[in-house]
């Protein structure tokens, strides 16, 4: 038996997370404290200001689709998720992407003129890879 320092009940042990870190091998909260705390949910709420609910109603929204792509996403959580994207400035919520399109964003630095250079230079390669091809 343990006390939760969070919630102040005494619970089998069985209710707590391992952690070898701890003198008695367990977590000094609860695994429900724990999930509060520092659960999808509270990430959403803190980082985002939507619930976790809020996040599942809006994936179904958008089809489980990435808003740039539109390659559907069956994975909710994990690696290959639809990641929250959002503006850094205002914070505010722009859609749901896939992690290529998220990161490609990311690596943009969110700026529409690398993102437009980036298009034209693959343009541009791509039509001299077609006059290549059309010669030989």
């Amino acid at each position: 038996m343990k006390k939760c320092t969070l919630c102040s009940t005494v619970k089998p042990l069985v209710d707590f997370n391992a952690n070898t870190r701890y003198k008695d091998g367990y977590y000094k909260h609860c695994k429900k404290c724990h999930y509060e705390v520092y659960g999808r949910d509270a990430h959403f709420r803190k980082t985002y200001g939507i619930t976790e609910k809020e996040y599942n109603a809006f994936a179904e929204k958008q089809q489980y689709k990435c808003s740039i792509c539109d390659t559907k996403v069956t994975n909710l959580t994990g690696w290959g998720r639809l990641v929250v994207d959002h503006c850094h400035d205002s914070g505010d919520i722009r859609g749901f992407l896939c992690q290529p399109c998220n990161m490609a964003l990311g690596s943009a630095k969110d700026n529409p003129t690398i993102l437009r250079k980036l298009a034209d230079y693959l343009e541009t390669f791509n039509a001299k890879r077609r006059k290549v091809t059309e010669v030989l």
